[in-house]
């Protein structure tokens, strides 16, 4: 090989070489655009599954709603007042959201709303419980009850939560219902 093929060779490769670099920073762009793209993506998946959940918690909200009060004061507490979505923090100051509350004199039930309940809800809302009169110091002195509702219960988290003191309630074909038995005793908090 001579020395003029040499230098056409060292030429072509020098092109193939930057040609490379050109198409390796163009493919870069473009796997930034791509990653741009897909986080943008990904934002809006999940703000709009928030709006779903949220929208859907409402929902079901508004189904355990009628005829609750009624329920519980068939079964002794007399309620006289219903609160919605009440948010406090505790001494620590993690929030805590409170789906609805049935309010008798010295009483006060934390219901707690799930569209499906799993045991970690169940544990969860413990762990909301004994910070309740924290939080809500309104009712640092009153019997603080605890109570899940849910569409659906999943794992037995309807035993767990009875068998634990808390009062379960499921809506069925539309009808909400108080699932334990006439001589339950709700745990205090």
């Amino acid at each position: 090989m001579g020395t003029l093929e040499l230098q056409e060779l060292v030429a072509e490769l020098a092109r193939s070489t930057k040609e490379l670099r050109v198409s390796t920073s163009a493919l870069r762009t473009s796997q930034e655009e791509t990653d741009r793209q897909m986080k943008e993506t990904d934002q809006k998946i999940k703000a709009l599954s928030g709006l779903f959940t949220s929208q859907w918690g409402k929902l079901v909200e508004a189904l355990m709603r009628p005829g609750t009060v009624q329920l519980f004061k068939e079964r002794g507490v007399r309620v006289n007042q219903m609160t919605e979505r009440r948010t406090s923090r505790d001494h620590q100051g993690r929030e805590i959201e409170v789906d609805m509350t049935l309010v008798d004199s010295g009483t006060i039930v934390v219901v707690e709303v799930k569209t499906t309940c799993k045991v970690e809800d169940v544990l969860w809302h413990f762990d909301k419980l004994a910070r309740f009169k924290e939080a809500f110091g309104e009712y640092s002195d009153w019997n603080v009850q605890g109570a899940l509702a849910a569409m659906r219960f999943e794992e037995e988290s309807d035993r767990y939560a009875y068998r634990n003191g808390l009062w379960v309630l499921r809506c069925e074909n539309g009808i909400t219902g108080i699932a334990n038995g006439k001589n339950f005793q709700p745990r205090n908090f």
